[in-house]
């Protein structure tokens, strides 16, 4: 079994076959955490850090910004952060200091955009490499303020999806390269050109509000909260990229998990293997989601037979899996 990393304020906690393990970063808050190409991690540490998690898992500090941060992802090198409590991007460029993308500020609309519920802020980012990681669509999901999108290292930026949409989440598909998909109040939006033009797909409710989603090789699995933000329930739902239906996911999971399922709190992987070869396409079988009750948990199927592996007081803020 692949590890699964638990972003929490007291540390980042890690789960395998053997159970839980020791808690690494131990004392520091984890705002976020993204699985890099190759078994890498990135996590936001102590409100404004970025540090790295390599293959023999330790830990190394890679920037420290001047604001605090709620999202990172990275290409081919170059790591882009966004902000907690301001719409600020930022690039980090392999050994230098975190340069603040100008063209960000400049997003067509940007006056349009407003704070629904938390600060106005860079809630999740995706890179969609749909040619190559050099060419890679860079996509960042506005908590509110739609999906800007970047085809030129994050020099620039176009509006894509409609703001009222209200995005939570977005993220691509690491072998499609076009595939992207992005859970928001309106439901499950999917992209099959680069995050370009967006589709919505629900599980018809009238208000699906969508928080968290993960993407495995065939299907996509979001969560669908009932009373929005402040739910006491929730669901995991499917979406099969082939025939693109909809439907609940049960298979071990109860009819409903305990509050809500938030941004980060769905991963699947991993995305790779010890013995994968250049060329070869990784693997990604397992699935995790954790619930605002703390239960943890594991699907090594895809979307089928969960289990419950843990269940913690801890408020999550993260998860993946390496």
């Amino acid at each position: 079994m692949p590890t699964i990393l638990l972003a929490t304020y007291s540390g980042c906690r890690t789960f395998s076959d053997a159970g839980e393990g020791p808690t690494e970063l131990a004392g520091h808050p984890i705002a976020a955490l993204a699985a890099e190409p190759g078994g890498n991690c990135l996590a936001i540490v102590d409100g404004n850090q970025i540090w790295r998690r390599n293959l023999s898992c330790v830990w190394s500090h890679v920037a420290t910004a001047e604001i605090p941060l709620q999202s990172v992802t990275s290409v081919a090198g170059t790591i882009f952060a966004g902000g907690m409590d301001e719409t600020i991007m930022l690039r980090i460029e392999s050994g230098s200091q975190p340069e603040r993308l100008r063209g960000f500020d400049e997003t067509p609309g940007r006056e349009e955009w407003f704070a629904g519920g938390p600060p106005l802020g860079v809630r999740s980012l995706a890179a969609c490499t749909a040619v190559t990681p050099e060419s890679a669509a860079i996509l960042v999901a506005v908590h509110v303020g739609g999906i800007p999108r970047s085809i030129d290292h994050g020099a620039t930026w176009t509006p894509t999806i409609p703001i009222l949409w209200d995005v939570h989440e977005i993220r691509a598909h690491p072998t499609l390269p076009n595939l992207v998909a992005a859970a928001a109040a309106v439901g499950l939006c999917i992209s099959r050109d680069a995050g370009q033009t967006w589709s919505i797909f629900t599980n018809g409710q009238e208000v699906p509000n969508a928080l968290a989603l993960a993407v495995l090789e065939d299907e996509v699995l979001f969560s669908v909260q009932e009373g929005g933000a402040f739910a006491k329930r929730s669901q995991i739902w499917r979406f099969n990229l082939q025939n693109e239906s909809v439907s609940q996911v049960r298979d071990g999971l109860p009819e409903w998990l305990e509050g809500k399922v938030d941004t980060g709190w769905i991963a699947a992987g991993p995305w790779h293997s010890e013995d994968q070869q250049a060329g070869d396409s990784p693997a990604n079988n397992c699935a995790a989601v954790i619930d605002a009750g703390g239960n943890l948990w594991l699907s090594k199927s895809g979307s089928a037979g969960w289990e419950l592996i843990s269940n913690t007081s801890d408020y999550p803020f993260g998860l993946v899996i390496l």
